[in-house]
């Protein structure tokens, strides 16, 4: 009866949701591949000239008015950073997409906040122990010892030096210094009339044009006589 073919339907299991291809979405509590999935991490290592690094960050992260807009600008070089000492380190894939949400969620966590620096560098170090841990709930074995003292020197000696100039150029905007200037370009003036020309002679030619003259009157005269 109806009952029965109800009960038969809530008994049904639920469709299992496909699991996401590795390198295209995070699995918690890893921060690899939030921003930066498998392929574009590796996309990005392939690049060799700074052209192009520039043009894959501006792109991907819709900065591509980072040439007229200082925020823009900011921000690109700051991403561009990351994933630059990430190549240089020798990271794969995982670890550099890893390190580059774990650095680009720091600064907006510190921008949101308000943070301090002292804040700041706490909940850095929170982000990587979080990576950094096995057996630990809540935490996932990335990075090694030696990723941890790279990724702690490095920090220390960009954005961290830097800190309270990124927090500035976050929350403010760039003063726009305009100025008009007249210039006033001289131009040559229109040459005169061929027609109104005058053939001149240097003066050996001028010279030489006369003693012909002398010599042939010379000549004609001795003939004369």
């Amino acid at each position: 009866g109806p009952l029965t073919m109800a009960k038969a339907k809530a008994e049904v299991p639920p469709p299992e949701e496909e699991e996401a291809e590795i390198g295209t979405a995070p699995v918690p509590p890893c921060l690899a591949w939030t921003d930066l999935t498998m392929t574009e991490t590796a996309e990005f290592m392939a690049l060799t000239t700074p052209q192009e690094t520039l043009t894959f960050i501006a792109e991907k992260f819709g900065l591509v008015d980072y040439e007229r807009n200082a925020r823009s600008a900011q921000i690109v070089d700051f991403y561009l950073w990351i994933l630059s000492f990430t190549k240089d380190s020798g990271f794969n894939e995982e670890k550099a997409s890893a390190t580059f949400t774990i650095l680009k969620n720091l600064h907006d966590f510190s921008v949101k906040y308000k943070q301090s620096v002292e804040q700041a560098y706490n909940e850095f170090k929170r982000l990587i122990v979080m990576h950094s841990l096995a057996g630990v709930e809540g935490s996932v074995q990335l990075f090694s010892s030696e990723d941890v003292t790279l990724l702690s020197a490095f920090v220390s000696r960009t954005y961290f030096q830097h800190y309270r100039l990124y927090q500035y150029a976050a929350v403010h905007e760039q003063e726009k210094d305009q100025h008009a200037v007249l210039l006033f370009v001289n131009t040559p003036t229109d040459p005169p009339a061929l027609a109104d020309a005058i053939i001149e002679t240097k003066p050996d030619e001028a010279a030489a044009a006369s003693g012909e003259k002398a010599e042939a009157g010379g000549e004609a005269e001795n003939e004369e006589g």
